[in-house]
């Protein structure tokens, strides 16, 4: 039984050696292995120099590259294992995908404002009090209420 491709995504670390056309000459190997596997090739990142979290094999920096690819889960261990024979690549790690099929994201038609319906953002209206109140008065009146 023939499984659906499956997405892929794989780093790898590159020797600094290498200039940067040899470090892209070693991706585009990386690229034909995944081509002989009928991989599909959704995506690649051009290798860049970084400085590594910590030395490996003595190396404290490298060129760090990625392809995402589509492939038959059966073919994955394959790729896997030719790109650990690579000598130029310090470490690679394949990362496996799940997609996510796309969600609208309105699903409901926008209303337009009708003069019913409030604005989101409209300026607070202050309301002047309908009487004025004496300040006597009101003492007054909290003495009693209080009582004082």
């Amino acid at each position: 039984m023939v499984r659906e491709p499956q997405l892929y995504e794989i780093g790898l670390l590159i020797k600094p050696e290498l200039s940067e056309t040899e470090a892209s000459a070693e991706l585009g190997n990386v690229r034909l292995e995944i081509e002989k596997q009928n991989g599909i090739l959704e995506r690649t990142t051009d290798p860049k120099p970084r400085k590594l979290a910590y030395p490996i094999k003595k190396i404290s920096q490298a060129y760090f590259a990625a392809l995402q690819f589509s492939v038959s889960p059966a073919r994955i261990a394959t790729i896997e294992k030719t790109i650990s024979t690579h000598t130029n690549i310090l470490r690679s790690l394949v990362l496996s995908w799940t997609r996510v099929p796309v969600q609208r994201v309105l699903e409901k038609p926008m209303r337009t404002r009708t003069s019913e319906t409030p604005a989101l953002y409209s300026p607070v209206q202050t309301k002047e009090p309908a009487e004025k109140f004496d300040e006597k008065e009101l003492d007054k009146k909290l003495d009693e209420i209080l009582g004082q």
